[in-house]
Order: C-alpha cells, then sequence, then structure tokens
C-alpha cells in the first residue's frame, strides 16, 4: 500500500476508550492500515491513557478535546492526536521536546535493530521496502558503512601509551563463502585505561583456525600505535602466547586466565576429580595473599600429581602466571582472573549469530555485527567503570605509579 505522508488519521477513529479502537483495528484486519497509521493510532492512544490518569489526579481540571501535530518517527511520518485539557497544564510525556517535530534517536534505533535481526544489509532493505519505508535504504547504508569504518579505525588508531589492563582472546566462528561454510578466528584485545574504562583496542577477522603469527601481528601492532607500559596482561593459555607478550611488555604481569585452566582440567581428569579441582580452584580465588594461595596451588598439584603428572608438571611451571592476580586489590582479583572482558564481547555476538540462523552471510557482514556488539558495549554498559573497578582504582593506579616510576 503506497504512504502518502499528507494522509492524517480521520477523527472518527479516534474515540474515546482506547481499546475498542484496538479492537476495531484488529477486528478489521491489519491490511488497509500503513505503519504510519498505527504508529500515529498507538502514539494517539498513548496521550489518551495518559490524560485520563492526570485528570484522576487533577479533580478540579478537565478534558478539552485534542489538537493535530505532525511528527516524524525517524523517517517515518507521523500524525497525531494530541489531548489537551482546559487549564492548559496537561502535555503527554510521549512528545518530543517543545520545538521539536522528531524523535531522532528513534530512527537510529529502527536501523540498528534491523541490522543486527537481519542476516545482511539486504535484507533489511527488503524489510523496510515491505514496510513502505524505501526511503530509509540509504540511512540503512550510512549507518552500516559507519559501523564497519569504526571497527577497521580500531585496527589503526593511535593508543595511550599507559593502560591497567589489557585482555587478549579469540574466538570461533563460521562464515558463508560461496555455497559453504568456512572456519574463521575473531582476535580481540581489550583494554582497561587508567580511568578504570574498559575499551576494544583491536578486532581482526581471520579465515582458518587460531595461530600465533596472527596474535605477533596484533600484539606488535599496539606497541606501534603507542602502547609502551601495561600493568597486567589477561589470556589464556595458546602455545607459544606466553613468551610473545612477556617480550612485548617485560615488566607486565601475565595472568592465564583460570577459567581457561578449569576447562582444561575437565578434559585431562576424571568426573569426579575434575569436580574437586574446581572445589580447591574457587579456594586459592580466595586466598588473603599471593603466599598463600601459592601454599593452596602447590597443594592442588600435590593431591593430583601421581595421578596427571604431565598435566601437573605442566600448571606448577606456570604457577605464577595462574596466581598473578592475587598481587591486586582484592575487590579486582575476579576481573583481572579470567578474560571475560573479551567474553562479554562475545556474548553480544553470540546473539547477533543466532539471529543470523547460526553463521554469518559474508566477511563485511561479519565485520558488521562485530561492530554493532562492540557498539553496543561501549556506549552501554562499559559506559561506566564497573563498580568492583572504580572502588580501587586509585589503589590500582598507585601500583602502576610504583612499578614504573623507576623506568630510565
Amino acid at each position: 500500500m503506497a504512504t502518502d505522508p499528507r494522509k492524517r488519521v480521520p477523527p472518527k477513529s479516534m474515540p474515546e476508550t482506547a481499546q475498542s479502537e484496538i479492537d476495531h483495528v484488529l477486528a478489521s484486519g491489519l491490511g488497509d492500515f500503513s505503519l504510519r497509521e498505527l504508529l500515529g493510532l498507538m502514539l494517539s492512544n498513548l496521550g489518551l491513557a495518559e490524560r485520563r490518569a492526570y485528570l484522576a489526579r487533577m479533580v478540579g481540571d478537565k478534558g478539552n478535546g485534542f489538537y493535530d501535530r505532525s511528527l516524524s518517527l525517524g523517517s517515518i511520518p507521523v500524525d497525531v492526536r494530541v489531548p489537551r485539557t482546559r487549564s492548559g497544564e496537561f502535555r503527554p510525556a510521549l512528545l518530543p521536546d517543545r520545538y521539536e517535530r522528531g524523535y531522532a534517536e528513534e530512527s537510529q534505533t529502527l536501523l540498528l535493530s534491523l541490522l543486527a535481526s537481519s542476516r545482511s544489509v539486504n535484507a533489511a532493505k527488503i524489510a523496510l521496502k515491505k514496510m513502505g519505508l524505501s526511503t530509509s535504504e540509504e540511512d540503512l547504508d550510512a549507518v552500516a558503512a559507519g559501523l564497519v569504518e569504526e571497527l577497521d579505525l580500531r585496527n589503526t588508531r593511535p593508543l595511550e601509551a599507559d593502560l591497567l589492563a589489557l585482555f587478549i582472546d579469540g574466538k570461533y566462528i563460521e562464515v558463508r563463502d560461496g555455497d559453504r561454510l568456512r572456519p574463521c578466528c575473531l582476535y580481540l584485545v581489550v583494554g582497561l585505561g587508567r580511568d578504570g574504562k574498559k575499551r576494544v583496542l583491536s578486532c581482526l577477522t581471520r579465515f582458518g583456525r587460531e595461530n600465533l603469527e596472527d596474535w605477533k601481528l596484533i600484539l606488535r601492532g599496539l606497541v606501534e600505535r603507542g602502547l609502551r607500559r601495561v600493568m597486567v596482561v589477561v589470556q589464556d593459555d595458546f602455545s607459544g602466547l606466553l613468551p610473545i607478550t612477556r617480550g612485548l611488555f617485560p615488566q607486565a604481569d601475565v595472568q592465564l586466565c583460570i577459567v581457561h585452566m578449569h576447562r582444561n582440567a575437565k578434559s585431562h581428569l576424571s568426573k569426579s576429580d575434575a569436580a574437586e579441582f574446581k572445589q580447591r580452584l574457587r579456594t586459592i580465588k580466595a586466598a588473603w595473599t599471593e603466599e598463600v594461595g601459592a601454599a593452596q596451588f602447590e597443594d592442588l598439584c600435590q593431591r593430583f600429581a601421581e595421578r596427571y603428572p604431565t598435566f601437573m608438571a605442566e600448571l606448577r611451571k606456570k604457577r605464577e602466571h595462574y596466581l598473578a592476580f592475587l598481587k591486586y586489590p582484592e575487590s579486582v582479583r575476579r576481573s583481572l582472573s579470567t578474560t571475560n572482558a573479551v567474553e562479554a564481547v562475545n556474548g553480544q555476538l553470540e546473539i547477533l549469530r543466532r539471529n543470523s540462523g547460526g553463521y554469518f552471510q559474508s566477511e563485511d557482514v561479519l565485520k558488521l555485527k562485530v561492530s554493532m556488539a562492540i557498539t553496543s558495549l561501549e556506549s552501554g554498559k562499559w559506559r561506566r567503570k564497573a563498580a568492583a573497578i572504580e572502588a580501587a582504582l586509585d589503589q590500582f593506579n598507585a601500583l602502576f605509579a610504583a612499578r614504573y616510576e623507576t623506568e630510565s
């Protein structure tokens, strides 16, 4: 159905009772109603319900009909009948600010939601056409291009010289390539700044399995972009990665992810032994001091050394890297013991992957969805400092200054 931006919802379709009007629409079918008319109807009835609630509180005031107002919900023109009162004191909260005719943020929200739920940009364009919003296709292209461009900039823009922490991890995903699915690795680096906020510093996608050469490229790139001093690097025990991070950041502590260690233990130990291992590991994570934690870690290794000598010998060799988090204030130990900062990005991406049918339609679509996941975190949850980080931020920065103040 064509949508005429000058067409209005007829006054007779706006009875005083909102429910009866909605029942009328549902009974007649939605085929005769454009999206604009439905939005106008909903906004008008919300205003009406708001006026009823207002009059129930303000006994001396009375309803005084409606006035028509043309608004814009993003790129959608909407005609609304705004209820008023005799006193003139009532104004529906759903209206945009005075002297403004549109809901600018809703347009961006609509386009981002379409991109998040669609398998590709073309699928989102088709959805816009079906809604009679083909004029928004150019806006959609601009939003998608901006997100991909921002992702590329993350791998090149200059970095702060100092960071409190660096979290690195890889994630396996599948990307459609012609008529088959190809495995792809997403390399992610998240930084914790001295201001206590997390930011994605680098995000690189590569076809194939996770490999050391890609990590060398990414980590050396961080140094070339200006990163110099880091307090702690948190990573998993990917083969060969530990010597590289120690070489690039020689004064930083390297923390091997406790969660990854537990997963490895489950594959090496029997089910009952793995359960006991997990319980002992919890005790170590709650240790008061690094010395107490080291003693408990040795007890854990001794407990299983006879049955699993090779695995326990490997853990003993890397003890200092599994327990590095115990050097830091108690409130931040949990944050520094795992790569969960990276997992937060992976969690957002996993939602988008499921919405895309279990895989990504192309490498470009993958970049788009990754950028959306990162943007969602940085404009939402990561916009503020985590409470645990904020509580220990001064102490954390003092430890940073003490370690590097003697640097020549």
